[in-house]
């Protein structure tokens, strides 16, 4: 019976993989904030909105957050409770992924008579036959991307809620970045007003 075994570079490169995956969520506000009595909230626009299409995705999840949390969305010339900002950025980053062919020279002696030519004991000034493994590194560039939500009180003018999701690899298809803009916006407000257990 032939057993699969895999490969311990192969198994760095799946591991890297399943990390370059991965999505980092923190939250902070202001404890003297009074969330409890926002009841409505309007949009404003920041510098760092990312590429047009997001404003769609993260505008209808967000609303829909809030929306369950019983503010009201109104225009700006309402005078609001609260403003709402996002901000996404883009940030290139580089993965180092090394494989190796997994042979040494060993630990025995390979002298003269060792059928590779002396680099044993004697050859090497007593190392013991220790050799170096046969490896090779090649950069990984991907796209780290970092979404932020912003929850500023319209009348002090301070910022008293902030969410930002970072996802270590911004999916490459359509579907694929609305999915990750709304589990993002989800995990933040699970924490949102901060004041009450979800």
């Amino acid at each position: 019976m032939h057993r699969f075994t895999l490969p311990l570079s192969a198994l760095f490169v799946l591991l890297l993989t399943v990390f370059a995956s991965g999505q980092t969520v923190k939250v902070n506000w202001q404890n003297q904030a009074p969330f409890s009595d926002y009841r409505t909230y309007a949009w404003k626009e920041s510098k760092n909105q990312g590429a047009h299409f997001y404003r769609q995705w993260v505008q209808k999840d967000v609303d829909t957050e809030l929306g369950q949390r019983g503010l009201q969305k109104v225009t700006a010339g309402q005078n609001p409770d609260v403003y709402i900002y996002y901000h996404i950025v883009g940030q290139e980053v580089t993965d180092s992924t090394t494989t190796d062919d997994g042979f040494g020279w060993g630990g025995g002696s390979w002298g003269f008579s060792g059928g590779w030519g002396g680099w044993g004991e004697e050859g090497m000034g007593g190392m013991g036959g220790v050799g170096m493994d046969m490896s090779q590194t090649e950069a990984e560039p991907r796209m780290m991307g970092i979404l932020s939500v912003d929850i500023v009180d319209a009348k002090k003018k301070h910022l008293v809620w902030r969410g930002q999701a970072t996802t270590d690899a911004i999916s490459n298809s359509q579907k694929g970045d609305e999915k990750q803009v709304l589990k993002s916006i989800d995990k933040m407000f699970k924490q949102f007003p901060p004041n009450e257990k979800k």
